[in-house]
């Protein structure tokens, strides 16, 4: 680059140019010279040119005449003889004329320019010139983006001059049509040794690697580099390098071990061996990591089509009553129980909740988690209500263990209880007051173990006998323990869900620790009456006597401090059935012996 006049002392030359012109082009300067061994070399060959200067010269003049057509441009005497002196243009003379004019016609129409570089690529790699280094379009696997950068890569390697070297790169990477060989194949199909083939490897890489090697080579030093943000990692770039070079490893190699892929390509983005080996043990790590994750995903998918088939099975036993209604908002729910009172069995960590949810029992849990994996379940919300109803002659609070909405807005009680459980006096008695409550409000109910329904005892058949026996030991002692049911029975054999069943079938009362079997449940003291309308949160049994049919004087009334004893949080007696009774409200202030101011209305 220095001019022949100043070749004495170049250094000296270099130094004035300089000072004199901070902005000096070195190319303007390439091509000069370039432009005088062109001039030089057409002198010799006009005075004797031979077969192959004389073919080599027509074939650049053909790459200047596709140029000139593609871009619709023609040349001036001096620029058409510096265009004829880069070195290129005889790289494109080599390329066949159909795909040569081929991708001068896309990168004109593409770009409106046609550089002699690109075009080159083009000619080599269709589709590497317009290649963008997005990182999504590798996350996504993009067919088109994989494909353009599989050939770059193999075009980058046919560029490597050393056959050598360019075949061992070529085995190390899988290209044409092979799979991946390791170093030990190689060194054996070779005749050398291992640590020979990887010291030819390191060569190819570094020639590849060059800012003066070809077109490919470049192009793919350079996609990598952005791809793998190996030399500068933009701010927020997510994921981190050594997982970029896993999936990079992953899409560009696939034959090829990652352990062996990732530091490859990192050198090929430009990291010194250090980094490299570096970046293939985070890598490593990386992988590890997914794997136990895709182990996870695996076994919570197959818990989730085992959810989905479980509740499609069970959500056919479900009881609606009237037309159906929507579910309630999920943030107008809430725990009404205190959880961290007696009875919490232990806390489970909802994902589809995203918070800890309590349970009461292995049982509740296994419906919990059912719900819980389940899609056709929107949310759920444990015990969500409070409902009174009348058992063993005094008002109670039931709060049901489960309320769900499902994914198209209806809702569903869940009631959660062991199959032969849900005979139990007390446990019926729940039941019917939270039936009572989901025919006001047009919702499901459902009784179940997380396996089994309440369907079961209900269509459960029971050996005569059984039935013979038990109705005739009950009309004569009206009530049985555990020893008289089993001398009842005799040598008959009956298991815990056939008694349950035949409880269920003739409306006996059935109570544990201790076993008591009566024909029906005693009538209580006095019944409740019914809520005033839907609205009320409180369902009371529709099977006790009128409170309104029956004289004051037979009703024992309950003090104001046993009423309001009484009130649930999900509502209590009105101010008309207290007005009824003939009881003042509210009641007087114990301290000042006076009635005290009336609250807001009815309650």
């Amino acid at each position: 680059m220095v001019p022949e006049p100043a070749a004495d002392e170049p250094l000296g030359w270099l130094r004035a140019r300089l000072a004199a012109d901070p902005a000096y082009s070195w190319q303007s300067m390439l091509d000069a010279r370039r432009l005088h061994e062109r001039r030089e070399r057409q002198e010799r060959n006009d005075r004797d040119p031979t077969p192959a200067q004389q073919r080599r010269t027509a074939e650049a003049d053909e790459v200047l005449a596709d140029w000139e057509q593609a871009t619709g441009h023609v040349l001036r005497p001096e620029r058409r003889e510096v265009f004829l002196a880069r070195t290129v243009v005889h790289d494109l003379a080599a390329v066949t004329s159909e795909v040569r004019r081929a991708a001068a016609r896309r990168l004109w129409q593409a770009g409106t320019r046609l550089l002699l570089d690109d075009w080159l690529l083009e000619c080599v790699c269709p589709g590497a010139v317009g290649l963008t280094p997005a990182w999504n379009r590798i996350a996504e696997r993009d067919p088109d983006t994989l494909l353009v950068l599989r050939e770059l890569l193999a075009a980058a390697v046919g560029e490597i001059v050393k056959e050598r070297d360019r075949e061992v790169l070529s085995r190390r990477l899988g290209l044409y049509d092979q799979s991946a060989h390791t170093l030990e194949k190689i060194a054996e199909a070779f005749g050398i040794s291992r640590e020979r083939v990887r010291q030819l490897q390191t060569r190819a890489i570094r020639s590849m690697r060059r800012t003066t090697g070809g077109p490919a080579s470049r192009k793919v030093h350079a996609v990598l580099a952005e791809l793998s943000c190996v030399d500068r990692v933009p701010p927020g770039a997510e994921p981190p390098t050594a997982e970029r070079l896993l999936d990079l490893a992953d899409a560009l190699l696939p034959s090829m071990a990652p352990r062996q892929a990732v530091p490859l390509l990192a050198r090929l983005a430009g990291a010194d061996r250090v980094r490299a080996e570096n970046l293939a043990a985070e890598a490593a790590t990386v992988r590890m990591l997914r794997h136990d994750a895709a182990r996870r995903e695996t076994a919570r998918q197959v818990r989730v089509d085992r959810a989905a088939r479980r509740w499609e099975a069970l959500s056919a036993d479900v009881n609606w009553f009237g037309k159906a209604e929507p579910a309630p908002a999920r943030e107008e729910l809430d725990v009404l129980r205190e959880k961290g009172g007696r009875g919490v069995f232990g806390m489970w960590h909802c994902p589809k909740l995203g918070r800890e949810v309590a349970y009461e029992s292995d049982t509740e849990l296994r419906v919990i988690q059912l719900l819980s994996f389940a899609p056709q379940v929107a949310y759920y919300q444990e015990q969500p209500l409070a409902i009174s109803y009348w058992f063993a002659g005094r008002q109670r609070t039931y709060y049901p263990d489960l309320l769900m909405a499902t994914v198209d807005g209806q809702c569903i009680l869940i009631e959660v209880k062991p199959v032969y459980e849900m005979a139990m006096a007390v446990n019926v008695a729940k039941y019917r007051a939270v039936e009572a409550f989901c025919r006001n409000r047009g919702w499901g109910l459902i009784a179940t173990d997380g396996n089994r329904t309440l369907s079961l005892l209900e269509n459960r058949s029971v050996d005569p006998r059984v039935d013979t026996a038990l109705t005739a030991a009950l009309e004569t002692h009206g009530e049985l323990t555990w020893p008289q049911v089993r001398a009842a029975l005799g040598d008959l054999e009956v298991d815990s869900l056939t008694m349950s069943a035949l409880i269920l079938k003739r409306s006996w009362s059935w109570s544990i620790r201790p076993y008591r079997l009566r024909m029906r449940e005693p009538a209580a003291p006095h019944a409740p009456l019914e809520p005033d309308g839907p609205g009320s949160r409180s369902v009371l049994l529709d099977s006790l006597p009128d409170v309104a049919a029956t004289s004051a004087a037979s009703i024992a009334i309950p003090s104001p401090d046993e009423i309001e004893a009484m009130r649930t949080p999900a509502g209590g007696w009105t101010r008309d059935q207290l007005s009824a009774w003939g009881i003042p409200w509210p009641p007087p202030d114990p301290h000042t012996n006076m009635w005290s101011t009336p609250p807001s209305p009815a309650r």
